[in-house]
Order: structure tokens, then sequence, then C-alpha cells
């Protein structure tokens, strides 16, 4: 595939420079004259040839996929969390490969509300290829690439969109029946020596008649009421006892379960940005521009009270204050200033256009080394203001990816 796309790098890399070797090799054998292209495919023959026995049992059983049916949704975008919801999966009339969906999911941090319709090909009965969208609105498309579990019970992938595939979702589907399944809940932790807490529990098959008798948080945690019920979403009532155990804690819900479905904790010691680096790049005239989204998530330094250590506990993300700081690479560094800029309340970072740009030294593009920076301020306890924590990750922005051989959108 190199040779034929790279036709440059044949006498790089796949064709011996010289005449070939005359000696005996070091074992005594004789000389290997053949190219190293030669003996590569000889390796990729022998290792991953056409038909294997695996691939034999495989083809045996292969057959058009039946995933007609409701699937419980659990995914995490970047900067948002995570969302619950579900989709009712269609077989499409004389095409056994082909599906449509309709997909509803909330994000559990702010309440927002998805509604999308879609449309899907399953390749060789496991690899899910397909679009969906919000209503007509083309610009709020996302493309789907996911696997097929073998026991058609659950699907695993990403959604994803932009100029370079990088915002989207994390998805994971299971296959839903009459029973109660729990997928999550919107708060990530709650803090010990708290009171009258409202949280909701995402799931699907809840019962109408759910009692707080039925929900389980483990020791420390009580449910005082139910506020309300649906089948997909329980808003209840919970206390906290000021000695509750700090760590993650499984939820029982009617006989379902979702194990580390929240945090207790008694305060918040850090936080950290995700990712730790990141890289964008430059772009909006001749090329796309591609974006970069950053998180402050809160953590508690766990039993040993010290951080970064394998006890902390992830608390989960936090409405943090972004800002933008120089990496210092060279004297006199100016990369913040041409860069680009975040968002002060979403921390999604947007590089600026193409260079050169005359502004700038040299008329250089607008790439660069900078800090992404979260500033974040935890409620006060015992009356106690909490110090703004800080932490901040290391931002690339260079230049477009100039070659693709993918068709711009993809193809259909």
């Amino acid at each position: 595939m190199h040779r034929g796309w790279y036709p440059l790098v044949d006498n790089q890399a796949f064709r011996r420079s010289g005449p070939p070797p005359r000696e005996p090799g070091p074992d005594g054998r004789p000389p290997d004259a053949r190219h190293p292209v030669e003996k590569a495919i000889e390796h990729l023959a022998k290792t991953f040839p056409l038909k294997t026995p695996e691939w034999a049992a495989w083809s045996a059983t292969m057959r058009a996929p039946r995933l007609e049916g409701t699937w419980v949704l659990r995914a995490t975008e970047p900067g948002k969390g995570e969302a619950f919801g579900r989709m009712v999966v269609t077989p499409v009339a004389g095409s056994p490969d082909e599906f449509t969906t309709e997909i509803t999911y909330t994000f559990g941090r702010s309440g927002q509300p998805v509604t999308r319709t879609g449309r899907a090909i399953v390749y060789t009965g496991l690899q899910w290829r397909g679009r969906s969208t919000e209503g007509a609105k083309d610009d709020s498309a996302l493309r789907e690439v996911m696997s097929v579990d073998r026991d058609w019970r659950t699907i695993e992938g990403r959604w994803f969109t932009g100029g370079y595939d990088e915002i989207g979702l994390d998805v994971r589907l299971e296959r839903v029946g009459a029973e109660t399944r729990v997928v999550g809940t919107d708060r990530s932790a709650l803090r010990a020596g708290t009171t009258g807490q409202e949280v909701r529990i995402y799931g699907a098959n809840l019962p109408a008649a759910l009692q707080a008798a039925q929900i389980d948080f483990g020791p420390g945690i009580t449910v005082s009421r139910v506020v309300g019920v649906t089948a997909e979403v329980a808003t209840i009532a919970v206390d906290v006892a000021a000695n509750a155990a700090v760590g993650m804690r499984d939820l029982f819900v009617a006989g379902a379960s979702r194990p580390r479905a929240l945090a207790v904790y008694d305060k918040i010691d850090g936080i950290k940005v995700t990712p730790a680096w990141a890289m964008a790049r430059v772009g909006g005239v001749a090329f796309p521009k591609a974006l970069a989204q950053f998180e402050a998530r809160a953590f508690a330094n766990g039993a040993d009270g010290r951080a970064d250590t394998p006890d902390d506990v992830d608390l989960g993300i936090v409405n943090a204050t972004w800002s933008l700081e120089e990496y210092a690479a060279t004297y006199d560094d100016d990369d913040i200033k041409f860069v680009g800029e975040i968002d002060k309340a979403t921390g999604l970072f947007t590089p600026a256009v193409d260079g050169p740009n005359p502004a700038r030294k040299g008329q250089r593009n607008n790439v660069g080394d900078v800090y992404v920076v979260a500033t974040y301020t935890s409620d006060a306890v015992d009356g106690k203001a909490a110090k703004p924590l800080r932490a901040r990750a290391h931002l690339l922005v260079t230049v477009p990816l100039y070659m693709r051989w993918e068709a711009p959108g993809g193809t259909q």
C-alpha cells in the first residue's frame, strides 16, 4: 500500500540500495539477496494469511445481524460528561444489513436532551457504519463507527464530527427487554455531611412504584424519598452521613445495578485537566480547523491522603474557568498572542486561521505552544472558604494536515 501511495519511499525503505550481499551471514547461512519488501511480504503472508482456521470458523456462522429492538445508551463526550438514553433500531425492508435508528439521550450534568434519527449499514455482520442528525439539520450530522458484539447484545464505538473527526461521543449500547436497567446518575459525586441532595438515576424499565427501600448506594447514604419516576429517570433525595467512607459506590435499584455509579468525598483536594496534552491545527481559510476540547476533573486524595496515588478518587467534571498561558520555549516567546482562543466557560479551544500572518514577526504561521489552565473554587466547607485550585495541560497548535486520502465528509 505504501509503495502505491508514496512512490518516493520505494528507494528509501522498500528496495535495497547498492549491490546485493555476497558474504555469508554471522550464522554461516548463504546471503539473503532479496529486497526488504520481499522479506516483508513473506513475513506478512505467514503471520497474517488470507485464510485461517479462525476465519473459516467465523465464516461458517456469519449471517445478517438481527439488531431490531431497543438498546439502552450510555455515552461520554469530553467537556459535557456522560449521557444516558436509548436507541430504537428498525430493519430496512428488503435490505438485511441496513437499519434506521431513533435516538434520544440526555446529558446528566446539564440536563440537555438530544433527539436524533439516522440510518446505518452493518458490514460482515459486525461493523456498524451509520450517520444520524438532529431533525433535518445537516450541520448536526454525526458519523457512527461501532462494532457489534458477536452475541448481538452490545454495540460499542464512536459518533463524531469536525474537520478532523475530533468532536464526538464514545458510545456503548446494550440490548434491553422488559428487565430493569440502570445506566448512570446525573451526579458523579456526593459530599459527606449533606442532606436533601437530589440525584437523577437514568435507566430503562424503572418500576413505576419505585420505593426508597429499593435503592441502595451503600453504607452512609440514605435515600430519604423518591421525588418522581418515569420508565427512564428516577429522581430521589439522599442524605450522606458526615462519617461516610470516601470512595466509589455501586448503585442497586430494584434488582438492577451500576458499578461505580458515583463517589463519596469529604473535600476536593485537587483538579486535573484532561487530556494532559492535546494538538490543535490552524485553519479556516484553505484547510479546516482542528479544535481541542478540555475538561477539568476534581479528585479526592483517598485513604492515604496523598495525591497521584492509586487510591485517588475521581469526582468527575467540575465547572472551571479557562485561560491560556505562555509555554516558554524561546526568549520573547509570543505564541499566546497568535495561536487562538479558549472558551472561558467550556474549555473548547479554537485555533487561529491559517498563516502566514503579516502581523507576526517574520510573517510566521499562527502556530506554537501554550498552556491550557483551569481554575476552580469549590463550595465552602464548615464555613471556611476554599482556596482556588489550578491545573494545566500542554497544547500544541500546529499546521493543517495537508494531505488526506479520505474524501471530505467521508463516503456514503
